[in-house]
């Protein structure tokens, strides 16, 4: 049989650009909107062509400035490079399909990959990128990890931190597995009991709490033979909600911060090791999309590393008109959130709060969607005409609504946390200085939700307390976008000058019904400089630090190196306490734990007491045989747990080795911050909770100490007053603002407001309250000498067995007490000066 070969094709390989801008000039474009790149894409893309060789490479380009075209650009370019496959990560599927959409318009081949399906074999022949989810990506499972992959590109990487511990988190939750929740949360019951909160952890386990609770990896440790026995009778690897978390977890269950609550029980690494995926491996490069890539800190949180470079054209593409409403600071408005729903009863709005709870706020005038109705909700939404409102809980990314589809925005409240871990961190240790740059992020992210391009225009009304305080603080403003930043100074003069909530009201119609005057307004008053801000670098670079430090130990936690882990902290823990004293008695904490399993159980033991000092909350070490059983006390417990020294069975015990240069600017010798650092020191090692909210949360009183978690010494510290001066107007009124942070962040029976300082007279225009005193200095300097000499008696010839009932006796009859302190210190009443 003869065959003509001649009518064989064999397809030639032609040479494929490398070049971006040349990838799209050869494109068969056919979306309408687009006629040529824009200068700011055509910058982007330049100059990451020039440095295309650097592994990890961040491109920030403003929301509507057309970031998903230059990220399948440089995809495709990458493509063509390596010969290898390239993946395209979206955090949902409904972004895939967007971005799969688009970028047939480009006329840029790509395949799909979600729901365990390709699209194409585009992918597999290394001839187009994969456009497919984080989650596909990321899990334990992942179908990529075996792949040859040259490259990742990450659209909206700021959603990649909670992504990443989302798949690095398992949950076991109470709806579908009962008996494996209640075994485990049995399991360390006796543990809670030990530390004196049996009754709230078993009011959290009935649901008549929300609170949450962590079970520290050492006591986990301690019962790891029965937790694995349980996670292995719950074949955890056969269900679908499970196996993929499961995979990443397993063999690793000490190492994890083990988080329960009346509806579920997590086991999440306190670090995510992201190095140990394989799109983080040395040879893979990988470029960054994202619109709110400012902050260096939350980039190193989410990726553990830096950047090897940031690529950010200056482009006012993206930078809509938004007026900005704050009713709060508007004198005549008394309730935000009711000016709120009646300004929007007639008018279709999107309403964004941190958390289910908070969206009760608002139930009255919307339903709220469930979690996993939320993608239809918002189709709907789309689709709906006023005055239809939708309510969506701790969503700010991944969700479009631009033009007509929503005018009107209300973010209601700070941003929060989003898994268990970091709503521990957040509502329980007060982190937030921490993740100051992760909630500037959210906001961004939020304000971001209806408005796409330069055309577009709406008004946003901002709602809550805490988000209020937070976005007039220079500090924090000199996070955001400057553009944002203009607007946001803008709305607050807009709103202070009001004259009632209806001229509110008429300034937001004026905006949407497109009056003349406000345009102007607006055009001429963006144009003007605004105050820059730039007091948030020094924070930033602390922040940076520690977050690097972090995942440098979490990456070495992981892998059981534990000496390496614990070196890492040693060298970081000054820069953690130097951002926050939440912060460092974080990293001591896991210093202990890294240092007790390298078998060094008397200096594990030092950080571990350091940590629970700065931070109750935090939990407590408890060796057999020297946990104190025989003090009943909270107080006297907590001073107990200072003074031990060597783990597991001390030797001798002292007082802390640093308390008396603690406490010496008492003496009057110091600024006033080292004076407050110190009475915040002397509360503690009086067994009190002590902390200092201005420092920590930029509001509140100069330092708080807390007793049983019912009564409250609130202290504004006025120790730099001259003998002549007085208690100005301005002064009481701090100390009013300071008394009501108290009651919104502490729920406590008694507070007792004071002034630390001179025994001065009150300004004739001041207006103190009957319960707010002045108390010398002196008398804390006299109060820390007593306790010195207290602990110095009650360690001297005692054994550590025997600390415990010692301290019970010295401090009781030595009226170190609360109440007995309460007694003791002469608080001098306000009084005016004459006329």
């Amino acid at each position: 049989m003869n065959i003509d070969f001649s009518s064989i094709r064999v397809p030639r390989q032609r040479p494929r650009p490398t070049d971006p801008i040349e990838i799209f000039r050869r494109s068969a474009v056919t979306d309408d909107s687009i006629n040529d790149l824009w200068l700011a894409q055509g910058d982007a893309l330049r100059e990451w062509d020039g440095s295309r060789t650097f592994n990890d490479v961040a491109v920030a380009l403003n929301t509507g400035a057309g970031k998903t075209l230059v990220g399948l650009l440089i995809a495709q370019s990458l493509v063509n490079e390596t010969q290898r496959q390239v993946v395209y990560a979206c955090s949902s599927i409904q972004l895939v399909e967007q971005t799969a959409e688009k970028a047939t318009g480009y006329g840029l081949p790509v395949t799909t990959y979600y729901q365990r399906e390709f699209s194409n074999e585009l992918y597999a022949g290394a001839e187009a990128p994969c456009v497919t989810t984080y989650q596909a990506l990321f899990n334990g499972k992942s179908r990529f990890a075996t792949d040859d992959i040259a490259a990742v590109i990450f659209d909206d990487a700021h959603t990649a931190e909670h992504i990443l511990r989302e798949q690095f988190s398992l949950h076991i939750l109470r709806s579908e597995m009962e008996e494996t929740y209640q075994r485990i949360a049995n399991l360390f019951s006796s543990y809670h009991k030990s530390t004196g909160l049996g009754t709230s952890y078993e009011e959290a386990l009935s649901g008549e709490s929300s609170r949450l609770f962590w079970v520290p990896p050492f006591e986990v440790r301690g019962n790891l033979t029965e937790l694995r026995q349980i996670l292995l009778d719950a074949k955890l690897g056969q269900s679908i909600n499970t196996m993929f978390s499961w995979e990443h977890i397993r063999d690793h269950e000490e190492l994890c911060c083990v988080m329960i609550s009346s509806s579920a029980v997590t086991l999440t690494p306190p670090i995510v090791p992201v190095s140990t995926l394989a799109c983080f491996e040395p040879n893979v490069r990988r470029v960054y999309l994202s619109a709110t890539l400012r902050a260096p800190d939350a980039f190193a949180r989410a990726f553990g590393r830096k950047p090897g470079l940031i690529i950010s054209p200056s482009t006012p593409v993206g930078e809509c008109e938004r007026m900005i409403l704050v009713p709060s600071v508007t004198e005549s408005v008394e309730d935000d959130v009711y000016f709120g729903k009646d300004t929007i009863k007639n008018k279709k709005a999107l309403i964004l709060t941190p958390s289910y709870r908070r969206s009760n706020t608002w139930k009255d005038i919307a339903n709220i969607p469930a979690r996993q109705e939320v993608p239809q909700a918002v189709t709907r939404f789309r689709e709906d005409a006023a005055p239809n409102k939708l309510i969506l809980a701790a969503r700010y990314d991944g969700i479009d609504l631009p033009g007509d589809t929503c005018r009107v925005l209300i973010i209601d409240d700070l941003p929060m946390g989003l898994s268990p871990l970091e709503r521990f961190q957040w509502e329980l240790l007060h982190m937030e200085n921490s993740f100051r740059s992760t909630i500037a992020s959210r906001i961004v992210q939020s304000f971001g939700r209806i408005s796409r391009g330069m055309s577009d225009h709406g008004v946003v009304i901002i709602t809550g307390r805490e988000l209020v305080g937070w976005l007039q603080l220079p500090r924090n403003q000199s996070l955001l976008p400057e553009f944002l930043r203009k607007q946001i100074q803008l709305g607050l003069a807009l709103s202070r000058q009001a004259n009632s909530p209806e001229q509110l009201t008429g300034f937001a119609d004026a905006c949407l019904g497109r009056m003349q005057g406000w345009i102007d307004f607006y055009n001429d008053n963006m144009q003007e400089g605004f105050p820059t801000p730039n007091e948030a670098e020094p924070d930033l670079e602390k922040s940076s630090t520690v977050a690097l430090a972090e995942a440098e130990f979490g990456e070495a936690l992981w892998k059981r190196d534990f000496h390496s882990a614990a070196l890492v902290l040693q060298e970081s823990l000054d820069s953690g306490f130097a951002l926050s004293q939440s912060t460092g008695a974080w990293l001591a904490f896991w210093l202990g734990f890294t240092l007790e399993m390298t078998g060094d159980n008397e200096t594990a033991g030092e950080y571990y007491s350091r940590s629970y000092g700065n931070q109750s909350n935090l939990p407590r070490r408890i060796y057999l045989g020297v946990d104190g059983s025989t003090v009943t006390n909270v107080q006297i417990a907590n001073v107990h747990e200072q003074m031990r020294i060597g783990h597991p069975r001390p030797s001798s015990v002292a007082i802390p080795k640093t308390m008396i240069s603690d406490l010496d600017p008492l003496k009057g010798i110091g600024s006033v911050p080292q004076t407050e650092e110190a009475l915040r020191c002397l509360g503690q090692y009086l067994g009190l909770k002590s902390i200092r909210p201005d420092k920590e949360f930029n509001t509140g009183p100069d330092v708080l100490w807390i007793a049983q978690d019912e009564y409250g010494i609130c202290m504004e510290l006025k120790t730099d007053k001259k003998d002549n001066s007085e208690y100005w107007k301005r002064d009481v009124s701090q100390l009013h603002d300071h008394i009501q942070w108290v009651k919104d962040n502490h729920q406590l029976s008694e507070i007792i407001p004071i002034f630390v300082g001179s025994i001065l007279p009150v300004a004739q225009d001041a207006n103190p309250s009957p319960d707010m005193k002045i108390v010398d200095l002196e008398q804390f300097d006299v109060l820390a000498k007593k306790l010195i000499s207290a602990l110095e008696e009650a360690a001297n010839g005692t054994l550590p067995l025997e600390l415990g009932d010692k301290l019970e006796k010295v401090m009781r009859d030595r009226g170190l007490l609360f109440h007995d302190i309460l007694t003791s210190l002469k608080m001098n009443e306000l009084q005016k000066s004459h006329p």
